[in-house]
């Protein structure tokens, strides 16, 4: 339950969060200047706080989180050869192509037709674009599972086309 109230000459919201220690904590916030505007200020602050919303991560373009994902995620788990594959994938295609885009914006169509698009630009053996999916995918798992920024981990329904010529390994 949100509460608003007059503290001189602006008005404050707070809200009563999970206990801490069994104390209560409570989040407040103070500088409005009038009654309706730190209603709904209260209000959103108190929607992000139980549906778990990051606050900044919210605007964060996929170029911005793939190096947030490198930096944090992969040289915290993988071995330093798979990071420099990885970093190669990441700032030689990723970034070009999708690292404009937001990161709760991006779509499974997107992913599927950019894809496709590099499938068929580049002539590179089948392996090379399995790792390619793998970045995709991961990055993605691990910004909804792990970080959750997002909630909807679009990268789910992504593979390698079977229609074009890649080359197999023989």
């Amino acid at each position: 339950m949100i509460s608003i109230r007059e503290r001189g000459k602006v008005y404050e919201y707070q809200f009563e969060v999970a206990r801490i220690d069994g104390k209560r904590k409570r989040i407040t916030k103070l500088g409005f200047k009038i009654k309706n505007a730190a209603l709904i200020a209260g209000q959103k602050a108190y929607d992000e706080y139980i549906n778990g919303e990051c606050h900044s991560e919210i605007f964060m373009s996929y170029g911005d989180y793939l190096d947030y994902w490198l930096k944090n995620y992969c040289e915290a788990y993988l071995k330093y050869r798979t990071i420099e594959e990885y970093s190669v994938i990441v700032n030689k295609y990723l970034k070009i192509g999708l690292g404009h885009y937001k990161l709760n914006a991006i779509t499974s169509y997107q992913l599927n037709k950019y894809l496709i698009d590099v499938c068929r630009r580049y002539d590179y053996s089948y392996g090379y674009f399995r790792n390619f999916v793998k970045v995709i995918k991961c990055s993605f798992r691990i910004a909804t599972d792990v970080y959750g920024f997002i909630k909807y981990n679009p990268s789910l329904t992504i593979e390698l086309p079977r229609t074009i010529n890649l080359k197999k390994r023989q």
